[in-house]
């Protein structure tokens, strides 16, 4: 009887090993809810891994506890941060790339060079993809999606100041080949003013606050964020002043309105998407924001998109120049204080397969990051994600630079100021480089 008793205790006490659940947590952001496949595809990823491990009679099993971000970048930032210092982050962490030059510098993230030779999975990622991870010669991140950010234009004011439907197909194209540039857009939207199409301040919207996508101003303009050579930060006086003017033109020639920033996004998007406004700069993920969230849903979705929107790059400054956009890859990264790294990095590989990426890139029109997402069929018969693949010939990133916060932040008080009438574009550019300059010290280059 004693015998009876070890022995169903033995078993008791393997069976209670056998569930043992080892949780890993993961914070994630959109902040559009269309992205909220960057949570979920975990929590998926995670069941596939489960398989795994009862096929490999595993003593363990892991359960992903996921939190998804819908407010903004700032306030994710900051509660991130907050988690890094006080040692109480998340085992797996999802951001821009930009960020990985910070916080791997601050030392918390895991290097992921030996995961990523490790999984076959991670082969498949688009190659040029790891440089933006890619930091001091070490990974610090996997590629979760990436994107381009297009100029929207709507069809049905184009058609309304007499634009044939030839005219309106043809815009992309005469935008790839630098024969419509900002100057034409300018014509245009005064146009559209003079003739009442759209209200004054509403034939141009770039974002309503501070953002990577001011930068395609910067590029248009010729200019160069980073030096490769020594990593340092370059602010061009020249691209700037160029940057500048052209929004300061679109101010006063009452195409953008002096009252733009600071608008709610919520705002913005149902403007935009609701026909108010002529030409808009966004992101491809826009699309399926609009269609989920704001006016179009309620007005036939995609449908409406179709009907009444075209996209196109961001125009060349000036006849035959070079058009731009602009990419952020998110990226998956590990705490360097996780106790479970290892399982960390084993999920990561499993979210890296096709299926994953398909869903999230057709539900939030972000682009796939695996070359082998693009052969399949709901993929290669996505219009939208088909349309806008061109786009990534022409992209531009922000540099990786633990500086490169302040650097966004003194170059969007220079628009500020400038759209606000507080400054005149050469003076916004003369406070810029000086605030700069003192900020980043011997890690800028003003040229």
């Amino acid at each position: 009887m004693k015998g009876r008793v070890v022995l169903a205790i033995l078993i008791f006490l393997g069976l209670a090993q056998a569930q043992e659940v080892i949780t890993l947590q993961a914070w994630t952001i959109g902040p559009e809810e269309a992205s909220r496949t960057r949570a979920t595809n975990l929590v998926a990823a995670a069941e596939e891994l489960n398989k795994a491990l009862v096929a490999e009679k595993a003593p363990y099993r892991v359960k992903v506890e996921t939190s998804f971000e819908t407010t903004n970048w700032d306030n994710y930032h900051r509660r991130l941060l907050l988690a890094f210092q006080s040692n109480k982050a998340p085992d797996i962490v999802q951001s821009a790339h930009v960020d990985v030059g910070t916080y791997a510098d601050g030392g918390y993230l895991a290097p992921l060079d030996n995961y990523i030779n490790e999984y076959a999975q991670f082969k498949n990622v688009i190659p040029t993809l790891w440089n933006a991870v890619t930091y001091k010669g070490k990974r610090w991140g996997i590629p979760q999606d990436t994107e381009a950010r297009p100029l929207y234009f709507n069809k049905t004011l184009l058609a309304k100041l007499g634009w044939s439907q030839a005219q309106i197909d043809a815009l992309p194209q005469q935008i790839r080949d630098g024969k419509f540039t900002w100057q034409d857009l300018i014509k245009v939207g005064q146009e559209a003013v003079q003739k009442g199409v759209v209200k004054p301040g509403y034939a141009y919207w770039h974002r309503p606050v501070n953002g990577a996508d001011f930068f395609e101003y910067y590029y248009a303009c010729g200019g160069s964020l980073q030096d490769s050579q020594n990593g340092k930060l370059v602010f061009s006086k020249a691209a700037s002043l160029c940057a500048y003017q052209l929004l300061a033109d679109l101010v006063k020639a009452n195409l953008t309105s002096k009252n733009l920033l600071g608008m709610s996004w919520d705002n913005w998007h149902n403007a935009v998407s609701s026909g108010e406004v002529l030409f808009a700069s966004a992101g491809t993920w826009t699309w399926a924001q609009w269609a989920t969230q704001y006016y179009p849903k309620d007005h036939g979705g995609y449908d409406y998109l179709w009907k009444n929107f075209g996209f196109a790059l961001q125009p060349a400054i000036k006849p035959g120049g070079k058009p731009v956009t602009l990419s952020q890859p998110q990226a998956y990264m590990i705490w360097s204080g996780s106790k479970h790294a290892d399982l960390a990095a084993r999920l990561l590989a499993m979210v890296t397969q096709a299926s994953f990426d398909e869903k999230h890139a057709l539900q939030s029109a972000h682009l796939p990051v695996l070359r082998t997402t693009y052969a399949l069929p709901e993929i290669k018969s996505n219009e939208f994600l088909q349309d806008v693949a061109y786009l990534l010939d022409f992209t531009t990133f922000q540099p990786m630079s633990p500086g490169w916060g302040q650097y966004g932040d003194s170059f969007f008080r220079g628009i500020s100021a400038v759209e606000s009438g507080q400054l005149s574009p050469q003076d916004a550019v003369g406070f810029v480089a000086q605030e700069l300059s003192q900020k980043l010290k011997g890690d800028l280059e003003v040229q």
